[in-house]
């Protein structure tokens, strides 16, 4: 079934009404919008089929039915305002989060000019905005905004959406911050795989906020380790990178990973000892991570190795040790 107007414009239509039996009546809505008021005059057109005893097609009918309706000027020029809502999550200080604003348009008219601006209401925080020519009526669009607070506590948000011909709405809302918390550790244990060496750097972050430019090396007297990188580690992740080594590390070695977490920059160091025993063929192959030497701090003693081609490893007790560079 369609509804159309004098000029052919189809105005609604409704499909799969159902099958109606003799003396049967069956309500279908249907709805129209007109641009102007003044008398309307629409069709509404009737498709279907009669079947026979047997269930085939007997005849396609096609009925049409003139409807005449009066429309009015609205009763009222007043308009809804657009809603603005923002979304905010738990936020740490000196590290990037993303605040959603959200613009609702429930007018019957489309908005236009849309410039919606993120700050905060005591300036700290530096003011965003984004722009969309239109939106059309009963419609919603969601921006997103990357926003990092510079100290813990609460920060009072404010959006303001300006539209058409310059009218404003505000939203306001507050997010909540924690002070960023900077806890890393790193170990290293050595392993061997088709007649070659390897050394597994592990970097762990049991804080809040991500780390970045993660640079980690190995030391000792006798000799050094290879230095790699790692781009990044999200907080409360952790991330590991294989290097390959000449031969087999014989002797205790000093881990470090340095890094960025918000606006400083961090250290993470462990001391660990690779057995001198090892065999070429990786048979009783053993890291002993050794932990702090500082008897203040608690150590995690780490053991891996292969006997007879099983894993084994035994964690005895655990601890760690970072230092923060000033």
């Amino acid at each position: 079934m369609t509804v159309v107007d004098s000029s052919g414009t189809k105005h609604s239509e409704a499909n799969q009404i159902g099958v109606l039996g003799a003396g049967d009546t069956a309500e279908v809505p249907v709805s129209a919008r007109f641009a102007t008021a003044g008398d309307k005059r629409l069709t509404v057109h009737v498709r279907g089929r009669y079947y026979d005893s047997d269930g085939a097609t007997s005849e396609i009918v096609h009925l049409k039915h003139p409807v005449f309706v009066t429309v009015s000027e609205p009763s009222t020029s007043t308009t809804v305002p657009p809603r603005v809502q923002i979304e905010t999550h738990q936020a740490v200080a000196e590290t990037e989060t993303t605040v959603a604003v959200t613009v609702s348009n429930g007018d019957d008219a489309a908005l236009t000019d849309l410039a919606l601006r993120l700050d905060s209401v005591t300036g700290e925080m530096q003011a965003q905005t984004a722009l969309t020519p239109v939106l059309a009526a009963e419609n919603s669009t969601t921006y997103e905004f990357t926003v990092e607070p510079s100290a813990a506590g609460e920060t009072a948000l404010k959006a303001t959406l300006r539209y058409n011909d310059g009218e404003t709405v505000e939203a306001f809302e507050t997010m909540q911050v924690e002070s960023i918390r900077d806890d890393v550790s790193v170990y290293a244990t050595a392993f061997e795989e088709n007649d070659s060496v390897s050394v597994r750097y592990r970097v762990t972050n049991h804080g809040n906020a991500p780390i970045d430019n993660v640079v980690i090396s190995g030391a000792s007297d006798q000799s050094e380790l290879p230095t790699t990188s790692l781009r990044s580690v999200d907080a409360a992740t952790s991330e590991t990178v294989v290097v390959d080594v000449n031969g087999w590390p014989s002797d205790t070695a000093t881990v470090a990973a340095t890094y960025d977490v918000g606006e400083t920059s961090g250290r993470a160091t462990q001391s660990v000892q690779f057995d001198s025993s090892a065999t070429t063929s990786g048979t009783n192959a053993l890291a002993v991570d050794l932990g702090s030497t500082d008897p203040s701090n608690s150590s995690t003693f780490l053991l891996s190795g292969f006997f007879g081609g099983l894993v084994v490893t035994a964690l005895l007790f655990t601890g760690r040790r970072w230092v923060r560079d000033d």
